[in-house]
């Protein structure tokens, strides 16, 4: 029989400690890299509706300033009253118009922290499910 030394089981435990410490490092840094990625993407979507709306917004600025115009030189013509009003009610509705798409592009307003939390507990949730099912299978 192999006679044993307390030396050399220190060792073969020392040696086993840092094996699974490297093993929980590399699986920390595993979970880090997937979190990371999945803020990454998240970030990526943001961007992408926060691009989307901005030309909206900045069309429907443009053309509420021409209406604004357009009011303004309705007001400064003089002549058939009539037409004017006619005028006057078309810009109106104009405006209503340009205000009610306004009202609809704010709701495009991307919640940038909801989708960033919504993105984290989803990738979180993946994770925990990896991890269980491993768990479950060393069992």
């Amino acid at each position: 029989m192999a006679k044993r030394s307390l030396t050399g089981t220190i060792g073969k435990l020392a040696l086993a400690l840092l094996n699974a410490t490297l093993l929980l490092v590399v699986l920390c840094l595993w979970f880090a890299w997937s979190a990371m990625s999945a803020a990454e993407r998240a970030s990526v979507q943001i961007r992408q509706a926060a691009e989307a709306v901005t030309p909206l917004r900045e069309d429907v600025t443009a053309l509420t300033a021409e209406l604004a115009a357009a009011r303004a030189d309705i007001a400064a013509l003089s002549g058939d009253a009539a037409s004017l009003i006619a005028l006057q009610g078309q810009l109106a509705r104009l405006e209503a118009g340009v205000n009610a798409l306004a009202e609809s592009a704010a709701g495009f307003e991307p919640d940038r922290d909801a989708m960033i939390d919504r993105a984290i507990r989803s990738a979180f949730a993946l994770f925990g499910g990896v991890v269980a099912d491993q768990a479950a299978a060393l069992r």
